[in-house]
């Protein structure tokens, strides 16, 4: 991916929901790495959304708590460390219960 046309801290908000590493087949991305590759992986993408953000700007992170294929993994307590390792603020967590909507919505 080319981010050579964003400019450091010139973004007020990111909203993302990166890849989850469960074996999804995408065209631009191996989602069946090992996990130690995909915490380098978040790493390197969280490491740029904080360069594009202002001083003040927000990002939001849509990622499961936890990953129970393959082996259980603390994904969201997992890239929270990873977050706050490259400079983000935490603020809170936002519990999606997706139990109690209609698939036919988001």
């Amino acid at each position: 991916m080319n981010t050579s046309a964003i400019s450091p801290n010139s973004i007020d908000l990111i909203v993302t929901s990166p890849p989850y590493n469960v074996d999804i087949q995408y065209n631009s991305h191996r989602d069946d790495i090992s996990y130690a590759e995909y915490l380098e992986f978040t790493r390197t993408w969280l490491s740029k959304c904080f360069e594009f953000l202002k001083d003040d700007g927000r990002f939001c992170l849509n990622i499961p708590l936890d990953k129970n294929k393959g082996v259980q993994q603390s994904v969201g307590a997992d890239i929270t460390t990873i977050a706050k390792q490259v400079g983000f603020q935490y603020h809170s967590t936002i519990i999606w219960n997706e139990g109690n909507i209609s698939r036919r919505t988001a």
